[in-house]
């Protein structure tokens, strides 16, 4: 069986218009301005109007990314979303921006591997166009953290660090036969921490569907131990199975979970400040939506430059994290 490079052909974001300060922030919860910066390093978030909701800014990031790639709707032959804030419980967010978008009859399905979704996205579809069987795939990840931030002390530690935002990616087969493309994608996920990061309702444990607080609840500390140590050991992993060390990478695309992990994962890799996209200060945590939201950002302002060589590299709840090797 033939196989074929799996390419980015176009990526898009869109980001509410709110610019949220940390000085609205405790305005609305038991903190400081001083605790969030130094805790956290974010500074601002975006946030979207109380009338909005995820199909209002992934639509946007959809259409940005098919521009980007030069292709029409049609041209799209399944769409992988990945989100844990639908405009609805159920169905699919998947069906209903098909819907919106005016997709033809292609596959479509959501996937929940949280803040890793991107990479996950991309392992399935390149199995997917390898086989020849799909030529474009789009994946769409977004969150509207804003509605499900819990303004207590008992969410606090969450709240501080959340945004909204979206961003879509669209990978399609390239018949060169040259060095481009993903060259490795490994996902891993460990549901033995399935606690460090979860919401308890609404959900089948519990006794009525609808009990349960619908809020994050977080373990930060464990938290922060298992995504640091995820983080650095499966980019360490994806370098060391291609002989390759950080200095052959031309640029880091991280997950922004926030810029404590980050410090820690840049000392821990021995990684340049040049080499390494940050944005978590002006953004937040958009979850899911952090990763293809900083790749699009990266490629709209000529960071991946031909030839270069990146990795991709996310971690999330479940527990679930991942990394991709990619030529552009």
């Amino acid at each position: 069986m033939k196989t074929h490079n799996v390419v980015i052909k176009g990526t898009g974001y869109c980001l509410p218009n709110n610019n949220i300060d940390n000085l609205e922030i405790v305005s609305r919860l038991n903190s400081t301005v001083e605790f969030i910066e130094n805790r956290t390093g974010v500074l601002t978030r975006k946030h979207v109007d109380t009338n909005q909701s995820l199909s209002d800014i992934t639509v946007p990031a959809m259409a940005s990314a098919l521009a980007d790639a030069n292709l029409q709707a049609s041209d799209i032959d399944m769409l992988i979303v990945n989100t844990l804030s639908p405009d609805h419980h159920d169905p699919s967010q998947a069906c209903l921006l098909q819907s919106k978008f005016k997709f033809n009859h292609i596959p479509v399905f959501d996937i929940r591997a949280q803040c890793t979704g991107l990479i996950y996205g991309l392992d399935i579809a390149q199995q997917y166009i390898q086989s020849g069987k799909h030529k474009n795939i789009m994946i769409v990840c977004g969150e509207v953290l804003s509605k499900r931030m819990d303004y207590s002390d008992d969410g606090r530690n969450l709240s501080i660090l959340l945004g909204d935002g979206a961003g879509a990616v669209i990978v399609g087969r390239e018949e060169k036969e040259d060095n481009k493309g993903f060259k490795d994608i490994i996902i891993q996920a460990d549901g033995d921490y399935f606690k460090l990061l979860w919401t308890e309702g609404p959900g089948s444990a519990n006794p009525e569907f609808t009990q349960g607080t619908p809020y994050f609840r977080m373990n930060g500390k464990d938290m922060f131990q298992h995504a640091l140590s995820s983080f650095v050991k499966i980019s360490k992993d994806i370098l060391e199975k291609h002989n390759l060390t950080i200095d052959d990478i031309d640029l880091v695309i991280p997950h922004q979970p926030n810029m404590r992990i980050l410090d820690k994962v840049i000392e821990e890799l021995n990684l340049p400040l040049d080499k390494i996209v940050l944005n978590v200060e002006a953004l937040g945590n958009m979850a899911s939506g952090s990763l293809p939201v900083t790749l699009a950002m990266a490629r709209e302002e000529g960071k991946l430059k031909e030839g270069g060589l990146y990795l991709i590299v996310g971690y999330g709840s479940g527990a679930t994290w991942g990394a991709a090797l990619y030529q552009n």
